[in-house]
């Protein structure tokens, strides 16, 4: 599996275990169309799944697919991610242990390629627990690669000190200008990139008439991201994709799909979309200022005006 490189393209499976995305109109797919997603993703050279043991069922999903399809488990990466929550210092490892075990499982695999912390929050508050049981699950080889997913750089900074922690998840789109991609390439290169929420959870797709709450304040760059993608030939989907795929330090694109034809769609623009520098800088120009709480979806329709 380490001499196999990691698809540009990750297919991210929380819309097949939750009803997820702002502009999904299909909901959660039942077991013979996420079957049919799977199918596709594997069909278009997609070899990394994203899950997590928050997204409802996805997990199961992925290894009742796995297992009824014959997959050789060495073909495939697969990243998955715990959350701690609120628990006492002394049984953070337990229950860490116990949610990856349960993760094996549900995956009906002995191990998965990476793992994730959910909220990369949590390293702060049970550093010493998730340290020694990451290594315990990494001698054991329930797990080959960990880190954290998280909101920021800032987020997962703690982390970048300890060379245990190689793979990290972040949103990465045209919006979030948060920090310079210089800045990104170099504390983030060598490491494992996933890059989340491209389209910004859907968002980049709706009509600016019907964002509510304070998404209605935003609506001025969904029309400046349709004029730029106009400008250059190309779809919005296109856009958003060449101008992540054009940062360096990325490794794999995150990308959901609520059917087949998106993720033929997606994997074909990732596969041929790329922006030059003059284009990446003019649209970091034309989308400068959008407001932080904007890449914190929990805030969404709670933040006024």
């Amino acid at each position: 599996m380490d001499s196999k490189v990691i698809s540009r393209m990750t297919l991210g499976t929380v819309q097949l275990g939750l009803d997820y995305g702002i502009a999904n109109k299909e909901g959660k797919p039942d077991l013979k169309k996420a079957f049919s997603i799977l199918d596709k993703a594997l069909e278009c050279g997609v070899n990394c799944l994203d899950t997590a043991a928050a997204y409802g069922d996805s997990e199961k999903v992925i290894g009742e697919y796995l297992k009824g399809n014959g997959i050789s488990r060495g073909s495939i990466f697969i990243s998955t991610k715990f959350k701690l929550g609120d628990v006492k210092e002394d049984e953070a490892q337990h229950v860490l242990i116990e949610s990856v075990e349960k993760s094996l499982v549900n995956l009906k695999t002995d191990y998965v390629d990476f793992i994730l912390m959910h909220d990369a929050k949590e390293y702060l508050k049970y550093k010493v627990q998730i340290d020694s049981s990451i290594r315990k699950l990494k001698d054991l080889g329930m797990i080959k690669k960990a880190g954290a997913s998280g909101y920021s750089l800032q987020e997962i900074e703690p982390l970048l000190e300890n060379s245990m922690y190689d793979a990290f998840q972040m949103p990465v789109n045209m919006l979030d200008q948060r920090n310079s991609d210089s800045k990104m390439k170099e504390r983030l290169w060598g490491r494992t990139v996933f890059a989340r929420s491209i389209y910004l959870q859907g968002l980049f797709f709706m009509e600016p008439g019907e964002l509510k709450g304070n998404l209605s304040q935003i609506g001025g760059y969904i029309v400046k991201i349709r004029e730029l993608a106009s400008g250059y030939g190309m779809s919005a989907a296109r856009l958003a994709i060449g101008y992540v795929n054009s940062l360096e330090y990325v490794t794999s694109l995150v990308i959901g799909a609520d059917n087949p034809r998106q993720v033929l769609e997606n994997a074909r623009m990732v596969g041929e979309s790329s922006l030059d520098e003059a284009r990446m800088e003019e649209v970091r120009e034309g989308l400068r200022g959008a407001p932080d709480w904007l890449f914190y979806p929990w805030l969404w329709d709670k933040v006024k005006g």
